[in-house]
């Protein structure tokens, strides 16, 4: 495993850390890899939100492009007309 040292981290840090591990009941080592590991997580949640973004915009840009357009016909038999289930509230 690859060790991190901190050297000048803040002594309050430090002591709000520990509470949260406390809390979590983990130990401080614990702690501070989960919170890194959400944090790497989200940056790649956002990679990938970005990603979807961007090919949206491609697409777009290519209906564009070769002039296709959506009327309301393309879609009027695309809805399940099959009888829905009761629901009890």
């Amino acid at each position: 495993m690859t060790q991190v040292i901190l050297k000048q981290l803040n002594p309050i840090v430090i002591e709000k850390l520990k509470r949260l591990a406390q809390s979590h009941q983990r130990t401080l080592e614990e702690e501070i890899t989960s919170i890194l590991e959400d944090v790497a997580e989200k940056e790649e949640e956002q990679t990938r939100s970005e990603g979807f973004w961007d090919m949206t915009l491609q697409f777009r840009e290519r209906m564009q492009q070769e002039n296709i357009t959506f009327d309301d016909a393309d879609f009027a038999d695309l809805r399940d007309r099959s009888v829905g289930r009761d629901v009890e509230f």
